[in-house]
Formats: structure tokens, sequence, C-alpha cells
């Protein structure tokens, strides 16, 4: 009996001690498959985080690379299918130039932002504009790149103030009654790397970077500036110039920001294909 009962317990024992082992097993796998999932989700979690903080400096490149010019095949090759094209027929008649086959390309890649394009019958793109939608999307757009010297960026999201602010500039105000489209624009006209461009930026309410209040009290302002500036006579295309010394002028280049860039093909007329409003308006904006 002591036999069978030594046997006993030997086998008790045993099974004790490899149950014991298989329990130990069994906790040391399941909290190496927590560390596992914990890690795969952590790692997931950096994967989505760095894709989402990086597409911005991506979408940057893209736009940096465009230019005015390029052929519509281009633009399709690094943005996508436009998802609004029609014919174009606001261009400003000039002698031996006409509107016939013209055509308004509108690209929405992201929601931050719009690509408008005016092309041509040979698809060649008469001017490229940008319009941010977001106060986070902010490309930066060299102008006149094969000059150290008058060089100068254009950021979208910055005050008009801090664009070439040593520089007397263009400046016009422009309203387009029934929508009730404002903006106020400058340009400028400078060599580039394959000939001389004609470049602008501004601020409109399209796609406004500031509050509907703060953007009702800046059109009241430039309404105001508007009347005053028209004691000045404009220049042949109808645009109103100021020294950036006027006060008034300095205070409303504070209060915009910039939301719209626009560049020409080379030799290109910015006012013959934008008389008024810069880039998108709100009929292909969204």
């Amino acid at each position: 009996m002591g036999a069978a009962e030594e046997a006993g317990d030997g086998l008790a024992g045993r099974v004790h001690a490899l149950t014991r082992r298989n329990l130990i097993v069994v906790i040391v796998l399941f909290v190496s498959s927590i560390v596992t999932a914990v890690s795969t989700l952590v790692t997931a979690y950096n994967v989505v985080l760095r894709s989402t903080a990086d597409w911005k400096p991506a979408e940057y490149r893209k736009l940096r690379s465009l230019r005015g010019g390029h052929t519509i095949e281009r633009f399709t090759q690094v943005l996508g299918q436009a998802s609004y094209r029609v014919p174009y027929v606001d261009l400003v008649p000039r002698p031996g130039v006409g509107n016939s086959g013209l055509t308004k390309h509108v690209f929405r890649p992201r929601e931050d932002y719009r690509v408008e394009v005016i092309t041509d019958r040979t698809g060649a793109t008469l001017v490229y504009a940008v319009t941010s939608c977001s106060r986070d999307f902010k490309p930066p757009f060299e102008v006149n790149r094969n000059s150290a010297k008058d060089r100068f960026t254009i950021n979208l999201g910055s005050p008009l103030a801090e664009v070439r602010p040593s520089e007397t500039t263009v400046y016009q105000w422009m309203t387009a009654t029934g929508a009730r489209q404002s903006a106020v624009s400058q340009r400028v006209t400078t060599g580039d790397e394959d000939g001389m461009r004609e470049y602008a930026w501004g601020s409109n309410d399209v796609c406004p970077l500031t509050s509907d209040a703060a953007r009702q009290e800046s059109d009241s302002l430039w309404s105001q500036w508007e009347a005053w500036q028209q004691r000045r006579t404009p220049d042949n295309d109808g645009v109103y110039s100021a020294e950036r010394s006027d006060r008034e002028t300095q205070d409303l280049l504070r209060r915009s920001l910039v939301n719209v860039y626009v560049e020409t093909q080379p030799g290109g007329s910015i006012y013959q294909v934008y008389p008024a409003l810069l880039g998108v308006t709100r009929s292909n904006a969204d």
C-alpha cells in the first residue's frame, strides 16, 4: 500500500509539475502575444502618423515641380485627372489674340487646395494658379529662380506684407458683383530661367484663410482703400499702384493672408487671363 501511495504521489507530482510548467508556458506565450500586438499597433500608429505628417512636403514638391507653360498632360501626370473642365471665354481681347480653343481645368488632389490651369488649343498652360483652402497648407513658391539677388519666395498662408516687403508692387482690389467675390492682388514681371514671366499673389474669399468676421472687416477696409485709390490714375490694365510706405496700404497688407499664387507661361499676361479674380472661383472650387 505504501508503495502504491508512493507511486501515486509520484504520478501526481509529475502531473502537477507538468501542469505548472505548461501554465508558465501559457502565461509566457500570452504575455508575448500581448507585447507583440502592442508593438504592432505602435508601429502601425507611427507609420500612419508619419504618413499623415509627411503628406504636405510631398504635395509642396509636386506644386513646385509644375510651371506655367507645361502641357496639360504634365499636370495630369502630377496631380491626377482634373475634376472640372470647361471652355474658357474670359480672356481679355488683344490684337491678334482670341480665346478660341482655351480650356479651364481645375484639379482637387486634396481638400486643402485647388489648382487651376488655363490651356490653349495646343494643351500648353497660359497660367498656373494654386489656391489654398487650409491655414495649415502653406506651399512656398520661388520667383526668379535664376537670380540670387532678385529671387524671392511667396508663401501661401503668410501676410501680404511679408512678400517682398522692401519693394513697391502693384495692388488691385476687385469685387465681382452678384457672387460678392472679392480679392486684393499683387503682381510682378521678372526674368526666370526660361524667360520673362508674370507672377501674382493675393487674398480672396473663395477659400478664405480667416474667420468670416475678419474677412468681412477686411472687405470693408479694402473697399475704403479702393475708393481712396480711385483718386489716382490706374495703369493700362486698370490696376492701381501704391507705395508700401502708405500707412493704410501697409496696415491692410498685414491683415490679409496670401491664399492664391499665379504664374504665366514665359511672355504671358496675367491680366489678359485673369482680369478680375485670380485662380478658382466659387463655382468651381467645390
